[in-house]
């Protein structure tokens, strides 16, 4: 399969998979469906597509910026990372459902902050932690 139909039906699995956690935030088969299904996937797709392209000498690359650079230049890796980042914000995002369900936080000012995460994962984080912290006057995370 080449790397542009693997990026179509990475995208495509993420963003159907937003919707579910987006209407149903505090919903527990939501959110475990989507870890066990979703997540799993994307999990095992960048697996294969990382052991097949895995080149130790390549590891020197992440110690510099420059080697990153290079590195992210090959089409390979670049669908490599940006699979990496689809699971990693959707895992963002179930924890974040689930941590705002046991504090019992608004689902109306989650949701938009799950935008934020789809799109830019961290910010969407980094907006969740400022509204649960904010809203329940503590900053922890159980």
């Amino acid at each position: 399969m080449d790397v542009n139909h693997i990026f179509s039906i990475a995208n495509s699995l993420a963003l159907i998979s937003w919707i579910p956690l987006f209407i149903f935030p505090f919903s527990k088969k939501v959110r475990n469906g989507l870890l066990g299904s979703t997540v799993t996937l994307l999990s095992a797709a960048y697996a294969v597509l990382f052991f097949q392209t895995f080149d130790a000498g390549a590891l020197e690359s992440f110690s510099t910026l420059e080697g990153l650079m290079t590195l992210f230049s090959d089409r390979d890796a670049v669908l490599i990372g940006w699979i990496h980042y689809l699971a990693f914000d959707l895992l963002a995002g179930l924890f974040m459902a689930k941590n705002a369900e046991k504090h019992q936080l608004n689902p109306w000012i989650v949701r938009p902050i799950f935008l934020f995460t789809f799109m830019a994962g961290p910010l969407g984080f980094l907006f969740f932690v400022i509204y649960k912290t904010a809203a329940t006057r503590k900053y922890s995370f159980e």
